[in-house]
């Protein structure tokens, strides 16, 4: 990312764009929430200008001397008419709260959380595309009052109080402008300094996320249950305790910076208290001994004065509120608008989904951004309509990336891939998906029926005889007749109730009838033997044709005894195709794949006669 790019990414879309950008947010999700706002300003402001009013009414009324029965009547009206907005103000207010709560939930963070599973792959592995996720995340994190879906409260709030103020300023007038501009002036002074502040903790919110990505690693991440086995047998704790106190004091010092700046500005705060109530409360006084002023009117006007200063008070704080959610609004925006590489627009035509495909590389290369070190390098290879190819070499020698690229995940840095004689990037990236099914090691099993996993689709639109097939296929017909509830049976018991677990090789046996399911063109097996026992890897390599029938395959494996199953086989070494021929062919070439099958061949005649000795 260039300085142009950052410096724009700092920057602020501005407050009017955000108004606009929340306000439809609001609209769009739920409209009745925009009248509740109202609602609540209004209410909220005649509640205000009663409190001052009705101390008013008794006192004049105690000194006009009348009748008890029309007393009664004007405290009953006032009383009456006051618990109905408090009622409507206290209603508002939990409604206003509830409706951020409920836009958050149901939108902002599935917005967020679809963004970052939609975006780009390559995006979302870079450095600057962690970073935004980072934001977007804390933006919508920690609780309604704090997050970006304050804005809505600290919006209304601050609609209200310059209302109030506009009230409360009208009364003041009739006592004398200068009480205004005392006020004013001091609580100028006050905001100013708030604002600083503000503009301080928004300076280090990047400080901030570093800190937080760090601390949330050993305190979330490495926590993960799949790590508890690691941590035990190689006594990783010293160093998890180690650096969970770095960073914890990391944050702590982060957040102490914080505090001073806030306690100077509330000591400010307080000297500035003092000089402006206590100079209008005189003023008061003296008016009050040197005109005719009556004792209501001086109630009306102390509780003006007073309550000018609160709404004055409630608009800085709002201001910094609004500020603050101004920002992460900012950051949720930026993750929103991040632009993809890839084509999202209407693409290229597809191919037949049933027709065999042809895979060509044409001079690829590839880096990730803002690494120096090129994991391929100018690889050519043509994968022909049906050809099983195995692709093989010790890990870091580029397998992985080599997968990542022929599925559009990422692209080149030169050269271009061709799947049927076209540019994948000239397709839309998601009907380009179309054309692939994969197993990969890392694997996404959902709270939901094996069918449903499986299927990934709606009930009644699983074709049960072609899924019975795939499960028969992936060897995971057994394991399915076994449980009571079938291919009904539910996964992830931690969060569906009565659900169950599958072991490592029963899960990889999932994602290979997934895989087989879809019936793409392309089916690529990353290490589909790796969870698996050498009976079912052996039954897996017996079905390996019917698995792979009719389309074209890319197998990942570091047995290489498994390779012999393919049609063609090449030997990735330090980002480039050191060898490339049939097991046959390889072998007789007696280079590196030689090497290291013979290597591994070593290993398993050692198993073989350590068991006839």
């Amino acid at each position: 990312m260039n300085v142009k790019q950052q410096d724009m990414e700092n920057a602020t879309h501005g407050i009017l764009s955000n108004f606009r950008f929340m306000f439809k947010e609001q609209w769009t999700f739920e409209k009745k929430q925009v009248f509740v706002w109202i609602l609540r300003i209004l209410s909220d402001l005649i509640v205000s200008l009663l409190g001052i009013y009705f101390p008013k009414v008794v006192l004049d009324s105690i000194g006009q001397s009348i009748s008890s029965s029309e007393f009664l009547f004007r405290i009953g009206i006032l009383t009456v008419v006051l618990i109905i907005f408090q009622y409507a103000s206290f209603f508002s207010e939990q409604s206003v709260i509830i409706g951020a709560i409920r836009i958050l939930n149901m939108r902002f963070y599935i917005g967020k959380d679809w963004k970052t599973l939609d975006v780009d792959y390559s995006i979302a592995m870079s450095k600057e595309g962690k970073m935004k996720i980072e934001k977007g995340h804390s933006a919508i994190n920690r609780n309604v009052y704090v997050n970006m879906a304050s804005y809505y409260i600290n919006l209304v709030e601050f609609l209200k109080s310059m209302l109030g103020l506009i009230s409360f300023s009208t009364v003041i007038l009739l006592l004398n402008p200068i009480v205004i501009l005392i006020l004013l002036v001091t609580y100028l002074i006050d905001g100013i300094v708030s604002i600083k502040v503000q503009k301080w903790e928004i300076s280090i919110k990047e400080e901030r996320a570093v800190v937080n990505r760090r601390l949330g690693y050993v305190l979330d991440d490495i926590s993960n249950s799949l790590m508890a086995k690691d941590i035990k047998i190689y006594k990783m704790m010293n160093w998890i305790n180690e650096n969970t106190s770095k960073y914890i004091d990391e944050s702590k010092e982060l957040e102490k910076r914080v505090q001073r700046k806030y306690i100077n500005r509330q000591l400010i705060e307080v000297l500035l208290v003092f000089v402006r109530n206590g100079g209008a409360y005189l003023y008061l006084l003296w008016s009050m001994f040197h005109s005719n002023m009556t004792i209501g009117d001086f109630i009306l006007y102390f509780g003006a004065i007073t309550g000018f200063g609160q709404w004055l008070s409630q608009i800085v704080s709002r201001i910094s509120g609004l500020s603050n959610a101004n920002y992460l609004v900012d950051d949720y925006r930026y993750l929103l608008e991040t632009k993809d590489h890839m084509k999202r627009e209407k693409g290229t035509e597809i191919p037949d989904v049933k027709a065999l495909c042809e895979i060509r590389f044409e001079d690829v290369s590839f880096q990730y951004e803002g690494s120096n070190h090129t994991i391929l390098n100018h690889i050519n290879l043509t994968i022909n309509k049906g050809e099983k190819l195995a692709v093989v070499g010790n890990n870091g020698a580029g397998k992985s990336t080599f997968i990542k690229l022929v599925c559009g995940l990422l692209e080149p840095i030169s050269g271009r891939i061709l799947f049927n004689g076209i540019d994948i990037r000239e397709y839309n990236r998601d009907e380009y998906y179309k054309l692939i099914s994969a197993s990969f090691q890392n694997v996404c099993l959902l709270p939901m029926s094996i069918a449903m996993n499986i299927g990934y689709n709606n009930d009644s639109s699983i074709d049960k005889e072609k899924l019975h097939e795939a499960v028969k296929l992936a060897g995971l017909d057994e394991k399915i007749t076994s449980l009571p509830n079938g291919m009904d049976t539910e996964l992830v018991p931690s969060v569906v109730e009565g659900g169950i677990n599958l072991s490592g090789g029963e899960t990889q046996k999932l994602m290979l009838a997934r895989a087989i399911y879809k019936e793409a063109p392309l089916i690529i097996l990353d290490e589909p033997t790796a969870a698996l026992d050498p009976i079912a890897e052996q039954e897996m390599y017996l079905k390996y044709n019917d698995l792979t029938k009719n389309r074209t395959a890319i197998y990942i494996s570091h047995r290489l005894s498994s390779t012999r199953f393919c049609d063609h086989i090449i030997l990735l070494d330090q980002g480039t195709i050191k060898e490339s021929g049939t097991h046959d062919e390889l072998m007789k070439l007696s280079g590196k794949y030689k090497e290291l099958f013979e290597i591994q061949s070593q290993y398993y005649k050692s198993d073989a006669e350590g068991v006839e000795e």
